[in-house]
């Protein structure tokens, strides 16, 4: 799977992302129905942004676990159906911390056509937990349960530690050998700008995979970063009061339009 099949591009795609208030049996709950309204409208203002795909994930259940709850897994299920409906881009979903089998079965469930994985093949440490990942077991749930899906994963990702240091690379090669068919890279944190270098080496490195920025991109980077990367996921810059702001993602699409004419 290639996600110029997914997006019908190769280059400059820009993938928004929908933050799910908390869900069902977390704190700050405020009920299915608000949940999924406040989700259409980050889709509806994504899709005016001319953005080329959304991805659903539930950054705001604190704290995060490895693994979600049933009554997670059974209200995201409920929102992402209702917004995949809805959806005229691909959808995608993601269930933090690092729960693929939630997010493989939910793609499946409700017909989303990508997931992003935090940790694949990297052993890592963070304020939640040591997670040490079994790529092997991971994609042959996926081959068994929803083979089609377009796996993008990340390689030392933001707020977590690599238990036993090595190259950046090291890790694209593995991530790349066990079957990603993207490579998320970010720098330290969330809204925090992925570093440059970082995109040049796996790049050079390897030139023909798909690279998505998955952390800081805003629109005085913008054209830098995707000068070298194949896509971004973007959040942060694109939030007022965590909902997506149509000017504020209009003006990232813009930048790489007007990149375009020139």
């Amino acid at each position: 799977m290639d996600p110029q099949h997914i997006f019908k591009k190769k280059n400059n795609i820009l993938i928004g992302m929908i933050h799910l208030s908390p869900l069902l049996s977390l704190r700050g709950f405020e009920g299915l129905k608000k949940t999924t309204e406040n989700a259409l409208r980050d889709l509806c203002a994504l899709e005016a942004a001319g953005f080329d795909g959304a991805l659903i994930e539930n950054e705001n259940d604190k704290p995060h676990t490895e693994f979600a709850t049933p009554a997670q897994i059974a209200s995201f299920t409920t929102i992402a159906q209702a917004v995949r409906k809805k959806a005229t881009i691909p959808i995608g979903v993601q269930m933090m911390l690092n729960d693929w089998k939630s997010s493989f079965s939910i793609a499946k469930v409700v017909g989303a056509k990508f997931t992003r994985l935090d940790v694949f093949v990297d052993h890592v440490t963070s304020r939640w937990g040591e997670i040490h990942p079994n790529p092997r077991e991971i994609m042959n749930y996926k081959k068994e349960i929803f083979p089609e899906l377009l796996l993008l994963t990340d390689i030392q990702v933001k707020h977590k530690t690599m238990l036993t240091p090595r190259p950046l690379a090291a890790s694209a090669r593995l991530a790349i050998t066990h079957g990603s068919n993207g490579l998320v890279i970010t720098g330290e944190a969330t809204g925090k700008e992925t570093p440059i270098a970082k995109l040049r080496e796996i790049r050079a490195a390897f030139p023909k995979v798909p690279i998505f920025v998955g952390a800081g991109i805003r629109k005085e980077n913008i054209l830098e970063q995707l000068s070298v990367a194949n896509g971004a996921i973007v959040g942060t810059s694109i939030k007022t009061k965590n909902m997506v702001d149509v000017k504020k993602a209009k003006t990232l699409r813009q930048m790489l339009q007007i990149s375009k004419k020139h």
